[in-house]
């Protein structure tokens, strides 16, 4: 089957697994920042103090490093997924209109061959029954490449779909990065 992916596409795919990894490690890093703030409240000892607290330092120093880069992230994402649902969105009208010439293609030799199905059970003669045969034949080929056209487009057109409700997805998660992690 070939990649009916862009490598644009694939690029992009590939910065939002990027982008999301970032995103975890931030939320790992909140959430041990936080367990170590309930744990230096429950504490009395002063070396363990002092050690929770240097600890929580450089985690939130952490932190704040991987919300920028999440940040940045998100906005370049943003910019470059709206540019290429826009690309997309083109595409999608070109499959559309491909698969529309070649649903009327195929329609158009299966007309033919119905046509010569026809001819051929009128026909008694064996010269006009091998000439039919071979345009039958033709006919057939011709129907079977058509087919094969269309199943193609509408499984690029399937992916198409796919994309854009990834890419959907991808910025709805974007702007409630935002509002959790700030701009």
């Amino acid at each position: 089957m070939a990649d009916i992916h862009t490598p644009v596409e694939k690029r992009l795919k590939n910065n939002i697994n990027t982008k999301n990894e970032i995103r975890r490690d931030l939320e790992k890093s909140v959430s041990l920042d936080r367990r170590l703030n309930e744990k230096l409240k429950k504490c009395r000892n002063h070396q363990k103090i002092s050690s929770y607290n240097s600890t929580i330092k450089r985690h939130c120093n952490q932190v704040e490093q991987l919300r920028v880069e999440l940040l940045q992230s998100n906005e370049d994402l943003e910019k470059r997924i709206r540019e290429e649902m826009e690309y997309s969105e083109k595409e999608v009208e070109e499959f559309k209109t491909r698969l529309q010439k070649e649903i009327s293609e195929m329609e158009e030799a299966r007309s033919k061959l119905e046509k010569t199905k026809a001819e051929r059970e009128k026909s008694e003669k064996t010269e006009d029954q091998e000439d039919l045969a071979r345009e039958m034949g033709r006919a057939t080929m011709s129907l079977l490449r058509e087919t094969a056209d269309v199943k193609q487009i509408e499984k690029e057109l399937s992916s198409e779909e796919k994309d854009k409700i990834l890419f959907t997805h991808e910025l709805k998660r974007i702007e409630s990065d935002k509002l959790i992690y700030g701009q």
